[in-house]
């Protein structure tokens, strides 16, 4: 059901709408699923009003970067979270979409597991969704190029996910990336790479195996700045002899960030995307915690505390364009119901599960850490956490801003909240918290998505519970 808010009016007062462009002091009239008025002192009847006062009213987030349910390592086990727990963990922390992604099953086509996976979702995400596609290697199916038109022009599916990374498993060699560039060139969809080359890794990885150095915190030697800036550099110089715009999915290093930042700045069209944990999180943090630092594995790696400032430098000049989080959450214990989770292999970090959770801390992580650390204006902040993410991915005006016409996700932020992050106190199927103890001050109280009020006060709603999100098609991406 998504009834809820149908036909009623409801009216937002005495907040502060803040968008990429401007923040402006101004109330927001809403009917049914969508925004139909903003103004001051407008006289609307509603059939509810949300008091906003000492607010901002910011469009809701939207992360474009999730694995939920997500199948890692053959199908042999997958992440903690499924679409219900994830899509609660994300609206209590202000984000009213996410694009998850559909990797081919070993018995299955990429097109018939991306309807099953699509099925999956809408029976239980309380918020909307798409889903990217990961080209599968074309030793794994040699017509996946077909399925990518059919789900391009069938599903809209305007994002394709490259692996420069796992070879023999995931990854595809330049030929094939170009290939699969030249068919995003051809049907309008946006090429997004994972840029780490995947031979200096395993070569790096066998050396440390060779030495002896099996622990935990030698995954991050094994997955250098230079394995991610090579990789980098070379997706860029492959999409520039395409012709096709290019996305970087979690920039975790500064010298692969520079790459990006150089390439834009001479007008190539290319993007990327940082996480959380690259900005807050650091090796010193996991480096002392023996077998505990599985928690902290994910690739690329979180990267020493000198190489953070520069990140966030990149993520102000637009350098780096997005916030995401890459959400593959694990449990450190192992539940009955889970498949092996972080510490199936302890003392042997080949065989740690990578990710780490993020769904719900992004945006209350990101606004302490970057809005009231003086780093980023809240401007910006809705730049990267939604309005250039809603751009790229099809997604802008529907999606990304408070304006008439588009859809009625709306967060109400209370910068003066003050808020201990915990995992006890998540929502995430996870057990631990990579911001443990980390002091917030702005935090989402109420939220909305297309009208449905899901989050009130900091208490889930009936609404959250009744109804679901919905599948979003997605056009092309608007690159300026």
């Amino acid at each position: 059901m998504n009834g809820d808010a149908e036909g009623r009016r409801i009216a937002v007062r005495g907040g502060t709408v803040v968008n990429a462009e401007g923040r402006v002091r101004a109330d927001v009239l809403i009917h049914g699923e969508t925004i139909v008025g903003i103004g001051i002192d407008q006289g609307w009847e509603a059939d509810e009003v949300i008091d906003a006062t000492g607010t901002y009213v910011l469009p809701g987030g939207i992360d474009v970067h999730t694995h939920l349910e997500y199948p890692i390592d053959g199908f042999t086990t997958r992440t903690a979270d499924d679409f219900a727990t994830g899509s609660i963990a994300a609206v209590f922390g202000g984000t009213t979409s996410f694009i998850d992604f559909v990797k081919k099953h070993p018995e299955r086509t990429l097109h018939e597991t991306f309807v099953e996976r699509r099925g999956v979702a809408e029976e239980k995400s309380i918020v909307d969704f798409g889903l990217h596609a990961i080209v599968p290697p074309l030793a794994q199916q040699p017509d996946a190029h077909e399925d990518l038109r059919r789900l391009h022009a069938e599903q809209g599916v305007s994002s394709w996910k490259f692996f420069m990374a796992y070879p023999g498993t995931q990854m595809v060699e330049d030929d094939e990336l170009l290939a699969g560039m030249d068919l995003a060139h051809e049907l309008g969809a946006l090429p997004m790479v994972h840029a780490e080359n995947g031979h200096m890794i395993n070569r790096a990885v066998k050396q440390l195996l060779d030495d002896g150095n099996t622990a935990e915190t030698f995954h991050a030697e094994a997955h250098g700045h230079a394995q991610e800036a090579e990789a980098v550099h070379r997706a860029i110089v492959l999409a520039q002899e395409v012709g096709t715009p290019l996305y970087v999915v979690h920039v975790s290093s500064r010298h692969a960030a520079q790459e990006i930042a150089e390439a834009r700045a001479e007008g190539v069209p290319v993007w990327g995307e940082t996480c959380p944990q690259y900005l807050l999180a650091s090796r010193e943090d996991y480096e002392g915690l023996g077998d505990a630092a599985a928690g902290y594995i994910c690739s690329p790696p979180i990267r020493e505390r000198a190489n953070q400032e520069s990140l966030w430098t990149y993520l102000g000049a637009d350098g780096l364009s997005t916030l995401a989080t890459d959400h593959a959450a694990f449990c450190m214990h192992q539940p009955e119901d889970l498949p092996p989770q972080k510490m199936r292999s302890p003392g042997y970090f080949p065989k740690v599960p990578n990710g780490v959770p993020g769904l719900e801390d992004r945006m209350m992580v990101a606004w302490e850490a970057g809005v009231v650390a003086g780093r980023i204006d809240p401007c910006r902040f809705v730049e990267v956490t939604s309005a250039r993410p809603a751009k790229l991915f099809g997604l802008y005006p529907r999606k990304g801003s408070v304006s008439v016409g588009a859809d009625a996700d709306i967060v109400l932020w209370d910068p003066e909240a003050d808020h201990t992050i915990t995992a006890e106190g998540s929502h995430s199927r996870t057990d631990y918290n990579l911001y443990e103890g980390m002091r917030v001050s702005g935090l989402p109280v109420t939220v909305l998505s297309r009208g449905r009020i899901l989050l009130r006060d900091r208490k889930l709603q009936d609404a959250a519970r009744e109804t679901r999100g919905r599948y979003l098609e997605r056009g092309p991406a608007q690159l300026y």
